[in-house]
């Protein structure tokens, strides 16, 4: 799964905001919203897992 298909699956808005870690260490690599270039940069990268929470936040893991 990509962060691209979690967005077409409309868990992701314009005030989601999404952190991006590295998968075995939980090192944060990005931290924005969607549109954000760091954040479009994950887009397609594979995930490991994501999880999001009630607070409109989402914690994607990068493989």
């Amino acid at each position: 799964m990509t962060l691209e298909k979690i967005y077409d699956m409309g868990l992701i808005n314009d005030n989601t905001e999404i952190i991006v870690r590295q998968g075995d260490s939980f090192t944060p690599l990005a931290c924005g919203n969607w549109y954000q270039d760091d954040i479009l940069n994950y887009m397609h990268h594979e995930l490991e897992l994501f999880t999001w929470q009630d607070d409109n936040k989402l914690y994607v893991d990068v493989k």
